[in-house]
């Protein structure tokens, strides 16, 4: 499981736009709701031997 927090509407959109190829695999995107100060709270689930930058490159997941 990997979680990020972004700030920045592209970015959240990459992230959608990759839901698809991460459900492919196996995996799962959890998108929560914009807090009070924009920031958005996206959690993935991915198979083992899959990491986020194979699918979203250069965003700030981290293991949790």
């Amino acid at each position: 499981m990997y979680q990020a927090m972004l700030s920045n509407p592209a970015n959240v959109a990459r992230v959608r736009a990759a839901q698809p190829h991460i459900e492919q695999v196996g995996g799962k995107v959890n998108i929560a709701a914009p807090t009070k100060v924009g920031m958005v709270v996206i959690v993935l689930y991915l198979p083992e031997g899959y990491t986020p930058d194979q699918f979203i490159p250069g965003l700030p997941f981290y293991p949790v």
